[in-house]
């Protein structure tokens, strides 16, 4: 009986794995949307971008998840003008768990380069997050995040201007915005640099299993303007 209670468990594991995984690939899916509608707007009125599109100094660029939780960023406008319709008027997206880190004191917030997501996990700069020790394209260690089902701080992500062949201002850059979790596995497979996620030759997908939303297109196998 022991015997044969054995097997039948190692057939219901996987299963539930498997169920336990699908919602949490659904639950971030829905957490995307959700991001995409803080930064861009939805029915229900306008988000971070529109609220923010007058404040001097206000960089499309430079948007990161931080942004949707505090006014730090562009203190002098941490409370909206009705006047002059601009500043902010946040949270525009729900708080909700923040990244895991096995450094108790850094829990929840944007981590440092070596920090680790639980033992035995490769660091955040091991897994895609940041570009150095000292430098990340998402965040500033300290600053508010949201995570994934697995723990992972969602990334508002915008190529570089060396994405393109050619010159190019913030908004064509911010055409291929895109909100990105590193899915299951943790790793940040999506390439920064490229216009849409896509290998140098148009064709391959470079991904992973990473869950990305663009904000201003279509999350489609097209070419890549350059």
């Amino acid at each position: 009986m022991v015997l044969v209670i054995g097997a039948l468990a190692s057939l219901v594991v996987p299963i539930v794995d498997e169920v336990r995984e699908d919602a949490e690939i659904t639950i971030a899916r829905a957490s995307l949307k959700a991001i995409a509608e803080g930064v861009t707007g939805s029915a229900e009125g306008t988000g971070y971008l529109g609220d923010m599109k007058h404040v001097p100094g206000f960089q499309l660029s430079a948007i990161r998840m931080h942004d949707l939780f505090s006014a730090s960023s562009h203190p002098d406008y941490s409370e909206y003008d009705t006047s002059a319709a601009r500043g902010w008027r946040g949270p525009y997206v729900k708080p909700g768990a923040g990244a895991a880190n096995l450094e108790s004191s850094r829990r929840g917030f944007f981590p440092q380069a070596e920090d680790r997501r639980r033992a035995n996990d490769a660091s955040y700069l091991e897994r895609g997050f940041f570009l150095n020790e000292s430098a990340s394209r998402y965040g500033v260690p300290g600053d508010l995040s949201l995570a994934d089902p697995w723990g992972n701080p969602f990334v508002i992500q915008i190529p570089p201007a060396g994405a393109f062949a050619g010159s190019s201002g913030d908004g064509k850059r911010f055409r291929y915005a895109r909100v990105v979790s590193a899915g299951p596995d943790g790793i940040l497979d999506t390439p920064a640099n490229r216009l849409a996620g896509m290998l140098a030759d148009g064709t391959t997908a470079a991904r992973g299993d990473d869950l990305v939303l663009f904000l201003n297109r279509c999350d489609v196998h097209e070419d890549e303007e350059l």
